[in-house]
């Protein structure tokens, strides 16, 4: 089963530790960010929380695409796949 992040330009979904490398190296980047934002206004909390969900949720969906495409490659899945067309 082949995985795409986007259906029309059918770009493939990278392998996962190549997802997992690019989500800590964001992460890191955005941590100093949000802290220096907190500690010029701690005012800023509540969209600073917001901010680091929706971080969160992009990372999982990328990481759920990523263990997708990985386990999507089991000849058990291709067969189970097929049955169900």
């Amino acid at each position: 089963m082949r995985v795409y992040t986007d259906a029309e330009s059918k770009s493939a979904v990278p392998q996962l530790s190549k997802i997992l490398a690019g989500v800590d190296k964001q992460l890191k980047g955005l941590k100093d960010a949000w802290s220096q934002r907190l500690t010029e206004d701690p005012a800023n909390f509540g969209k600073v929380e917001i901010e680091v969900h929706q971080t969160m949720q992009q990372a999982a969906d990328q990481i759920v695409a990523g263990l997708l495409a990985q386990v999507g490659q089991q000849p058990s899945l291709e067969d189970a796949c097929k049955k169900s067309r």
